[in-house]
């Protein structure tokens, strides 16, 4: 992995728990370390092939300078989640806040935090059967790819599918897609959700027809089990509509089962 540092960038900022703290400011110390797997202007020298470490410090410097914070975790998680966001070359952010005017009675060096903030790849499953199939899976990855969180990395072919569950319904479009984001799961969860509803899905019959279906299966290095959320999905190995696609993508080899049909519909090109 490579990296690009800036050390000790000093900054006064009014980041802390107490009222004196948020009115009078204090300096804070920011080391910023940006794990690449790759950095094509190591090998090109073209400036725009690599992270510019000055837009870097004025991320930094902006962030700690004109927000009034109560955590200098909080204040280093977001200037974690601003350079991830600015610099796709960068796989993992690791900021470094040192408060060395903390206000405890003793005598220390410095209080000091270190967040890391990662970009993450993430396998979806999508699907439905109401209206043009086709269409609204188009309509589901142009806003997927509309959002600068996001990145597509790749989409499986469409294959056609016989509902599972509830049976009197019409065949579904299903496919899985590798994602590539660094946003907390929830978050993308809920940003999956919000296009589902853009695009009309109801839920009233579980299992039932839907005009589209995003579930979030597998987040590398993620393992949750939540009410809203778990990965890796419950069910998705005893879903051929689901492990069908995987394999397409190299995402799994292992055995499919066969209860239900699953055939090729088609690539879907997404212009």
């Amino acid at each position: 992995m490579n990296r690009i540092s800036l050390k000790e960038m000093k900054f006064f900022g009014y980041t802390g728990c107490l009222p004196e703290e948020k009115e009078k400011g204090q300096y804070f110390f920011v080391s910023i370390d940006m794990l690449c797997k790759e950095i094509p202007g190591a090998v090109t020298d073209d400036l725009n092939a690599t992270i510019n470490y000055a837009e870097v410090y004025e991320i930094a410097k902006n962030i700690v300078e004109n927000n009034k914070f109560d955590l200098i975790e909080h204040l280093a998680y977001q200037i974690g989640r601003s350079v991830i966001s600015k610099y796709k070359l960068a796989d993992q952010v690791k900021v470094l806040v040192r408060k060395p005017d903390a206000p405890i009675d003793g005598e220390f060096e410095a209080m000091e935090t270190e967040i890391t903030v990662s970009n993450k790849e993430v396998v979806i499953g999508f699907g439905g059967n109401m209206g043009d199939r086709e269409e609204t899976i188009k309509e589901a990855f142009r806003a997927i790819d509309g959002d600068s969180d996001i990145e597509i990395v790749k989409v499986s072919s469409l294959y056609e599918t016989e509902p599972v569950g509830y049976e009197d319904q019409a065949d579904f479009l299903n496919g899985c897609a590798l994602l590539r984001t660094y946003l907390e799961p929830l978050e993308l969860l809920h940003r999956l959700q919000k296009i589902e509803n853009d695009l009309h899905r109801v839920r009233t019959i579980k299992n039932g027809p839907r005009t589209m279906d995003l579930d979030v299966l597998l987040i590398k290095g993620v393992k949750m089990d939540t009410e809203e959320l778990t990965v890796p999905h419950p069910r998705m190995y005893e879903r051929a509509f689901v492990l069908v696609p995987l394999k397409e993508l190299g995402l799994y080899y292992g055995p499919i089962p066969d209860d239900k049909a699953v055939k090729l519909y088609g690539k879907i090109n997404f212009n």
